[in-house]
């Protein structure tokens, strides 16, 4: 089917289903009057790089305001995912991330599927990062955030190459020139198998010229006992723990501060400075996740000799400029964002496993992995009275991303001098300096053709530069060796799209939009140590050092639809994805993994979002996707097969909720909500052989109740999180030493939670 011919098929699928709402709600519509902001009005997000209402933007999705993320009890990213359909985040623990949307899942290449956003500033990990198992992006805090985005389908023409599945968009809280406000607040709790947890913040808003200039803090605290107990591993058998030494309790800590300013300076009407700074620290005493075998979802156990301390450290600084000439406004975003990982990874198993010395002896693996990026973007938006509006811009990112890794003899190694161990001054060095930069110019308009139809276009030509100079050396390397290599890429994204607002609470869209991921440097397996096993893969040499890009098609149709006065909101859309070159991992026997194009995949399904308010003190919401995301061949050499799942995507998500609040007496007012979310079964690889292929669903229900003055400035809440205490898998993460067929590490979630939250502004 051509382009011509899929869009027609889709102005057709949504004239259809946008006619078959609207006329079964005809009834409804006669009935509807309009609604104050009180009443459900609409928020109001900046999606598409200018004010609009959420309702009114034609792409599919989900915003949480903050009141929403305060009563839902969103704590992190990995909780977004209870909430927005087809967003799928497989999560090892806080910072070890990988988001998904709509099925366009990878665990290879050098940028995310998903592009993932504080304001303006892009931070998404790049390539380095996957080497570390942090796999993606950090968690910055909730605090003070204004309203979470999440996109679905790509975004490339305002985002940029990240964003082939949909964007993720932190927004922050402003500065406000105008009176002292803040709040402070305390979250006490604790958890199943685990102990008490608290979390301390803060913000204040102080105007240091009334209306021209303003600065606001926010800081915050917090530290969560773990719920994994650790072991020994066995002397005799790396598979087995040493139960007879008693275990270190609840090591899976997380403790984590920081502090965000913003200063907002307005000199006249028409021209605002903003600069902004955040800092964040957190360590993990372990990553969120237990040893199969011998631990278990029922038994979540660790068998480790090492301490594996992970600690993250993030600066972000960020200055906007606004000026507004007339109808254009004019914005300049320059970012500076620098995230430095260390990490411990046990590798006592790896050596045994592979070298079949007869006792397990301790052995770490380090690594240290610092990410530079600046980013800057002028663009330049259109506020006409007339029909036609448009956004120009440009956009730079300068990624330097260095790398380190070892694992060295221990002192008292008990194998030091015996072969294959003798001859080698370590088991493994290596470093990696990688750099990229991305070039991009970019462009959308949009023309109401009538007074109800208007017709986007947009368009972004590009260039991404990549380069890294990789070393290695020791046992697992074969000893020494030096790699160089370059990749250069460019090309266009394009996103066209048509919506009808046949009503002024009722709109249908068809949308074809291109999501593109550039190629990069490979990292080389040493031939001495897996070439047998990559000769028999297919792969030309060019292919070992270096994959292609990946790009997609998106073809969507969707409505958006409020009834009965805005006390019914219902949002539905559908899509078809088509995928080529898709860029994954490749895990290879000898230890080491390589990025490789595995040809095509497709992804169909849709979304469905429904908000109902029958009565002013109640509001129930409910949430919907489906997700069928294929190959669409098989990969030589590898355990992938045409029409397999893509992997950490399930095909069906739901989450459902229920609250009323009510008046309990003259002074008081009280509230009570439940939250259901529902994560359907995944892949967590292709080979149907390994005990680790595939997770099995799970359902999660939280209560939340409270109490607060009916004109005051507190309010207590009493929660509980996993009510059911209900074990899910959450990932299979990729070690950062190597991974072994007999026993994998697997994360899970949070057990039940009690806890009280409590909450003061003025």
């Amino acid at each position: 089917m051509n382009m011509r011919n899929r869009f027609s098929t889709l102005l057709w699928s949504a004239s259809a289903l946008g006619m078959a709402i609207i006329a079964s709600g005809a009834h409804a519509h006669a009935q509807e009057q309009p609604a104050s902001a009180s009443e459900g009005g609409d928020i109001v997000v900046t999606a598409q790089k200018r004010s609009e209402s959420a309702q009114k933007v034609p792409l599919s999705m989900t915003v949480l305001s903050a009141e929403d993320l305060e009563k839902r009890g969103v704590q992190s990213v990995y909780d977004l995912s209870r909430i927005a359909p087809s967003l799928s985040v497989v999560s090892s623990g806080p910072g070890e991330n990988n988001l998904i949307i709509r099925g366009i899942s990878s665990t290879a290449g050098s940028a995310a599927t998903v592009g993932y956003y504080l304001d303006d500033t892009p931070i998404a990990a790049s390539s380095n990062a996957a080497l570390l198992s942090t796999r993606g992006v950090i968690d910055p805090s909730m605090l003070d955030v204004a309203r979470v985005e999440v996109l679905r389908g790509p975004q490339g023409t305002l985002y940029g190459s990240s964003s082939m599945g949909g964007t993720v968009r932190y927004i922050t809280a402003q500065p406000n020139l105008s009176k002292i406000e803040g709040k402070f607040g305390a979250d006490l709790s604790g958890t199943e198998g685990g102990g008490f947890n608290w979390k301390l913040n803060g913000v204040i808003n102080v105007p240091i010229v009334k209306d021209v200039l303003a600065v606001r803090i926010a800081a915050y605290g917090q530290r969560d006992d773990g719920y994994i107990d650790r072991y020994p591993i066995s002397s005799t058998n790396y598979l087995a723990a040493d139960t007879s030494v008693a275990p270190q309790h609840n090591v899976n800590t997380y403790d984590t501060h920081g502090v965000r300013v913003a200063v907002l300076y307005k000199p006249t009407d028409t021209l605002t400075i903003e600069p902004s700074f955040l800092y964040q620290y957190s360590r993990l005493g372990t990553p969120f996740t237990f040893d199969a075998v011998p631990g278990s979802l029922q038994n979540p156990i660790q068998a480790r000799d090492i301490d594996e301390t992970n600690t993250q450290k993030s600066w972000i600084a960020n200055l906007t400029v606004k000026k507004e000439i007339g109808p254009i406004e004019i914005t300049s975003s320059s970012s500076y964002f620098h995230r430095e990982v260390n990490l411990i990874d046990d590798s006592s198993k790896v050596l045994a496993y592979y070298f079949g010395t007869p006792t397990v002896e301790p052995v770490a693996m380090y690594g240290n992995y610092r990410n530079k990026e600046f980013t800057q973007e002028l663009r330049v938006g259109t506020n006409f009275k007339g029909p036609f509006q448009i956004i120009v811009g440009g956009f730079y990112h300068n990624v330097t991303a260095p790398l380190e890794s070892s694992i060295p003899f221990p002192t008292d190694y008990a194998y030091r001098n015996d072969a294959p161990f003798s001859g080698y001054s370590t088991v493994y060095a290596g470093t990696r300096n990688a750099t990229m930069k991305e070039y991009a110019g970019f462009g959308e308009a949009s023309l109401a053709i009538t007074r109800t139809l208007t017709a986007r276009a947009g368009l972004r030509v590009f260039q991404v530069d990549q380069s890294f100079t990789q070393t290695g050396d020791g046992l697992f390397n074969g000893g020494y060796s030096a790699v160089s290599s370059q990749s250069h890429d460019h090309g266009v994204t394009p996103k066209f799209s048509l919506n009808w607002q046949a009503t002024r609470d009722k709109m249908i869209y068809a949308t074809i939009s291109k999501g593109y991921r550039p190629g990069g440097p490979n990292n080389p397996a040493p031939a001495n140590v897996c070439g047998t096993e990559v000769s028999g893969l297919g792969l030309s040499q060019n292919q070992l050092t270096a994959y292609g890009s990946d790009h997609l098609w998106n073809y969507e149709v969707g409505a958006k639809t409020s009834w009965f006065g805005h006390r019914l909101t219902v949002n539905g859309s559908l899509y078809y994805i088509d995928w080529s070159q898709v860029q994954q991992q490749i895990v290879l026997q000898c230890g080491f993994n390589i990025t490789a194009n595995f040809g095509k995949a497709k992804s169909r399904g849709g979304e469905l979002e429904v908000e109902f308010r029958p009565t002013k003190k109640v509001t129930l919401g409910g949430g919907f996707g489906y997700t069928d995301a294929t190959l669409g061949n098989d990969v030589p050499g590898t355990a992938a097969k045409n029409g397999n799942q893509l992997l950490n995507t399930p095909k069906w998500t739901a989450s459902g909720s229920a609250e009323y609040r009510d008046h309990l007496n003259a002074r008081l007012d009280g509230f009570a909500r439940v939250d259901y979310s529902y994560m359907g079964p995944a892949n967590f690889l292709y080979d149907t052989t390994s005990p680790f292929y595939h997770r099995q669903g799970f359902s999660i229900f939280n209560l939340r109740m409270g109490v607060n003055p009916a004109s005051g400035p507190w309010e207590a809440a009493f929660y509980v999180n996993n009510l059911f205490n209900k074990a899910g898998a959450t990932d299979l993460p990729t070690a950062i030493s190597a991974d072994l067929p007999t026993t994998r590490r697997v994360a899970l979630n949070q057990p039940r939670t009690f806890g009280v939250k409590l909450g003061y502004k003025f």
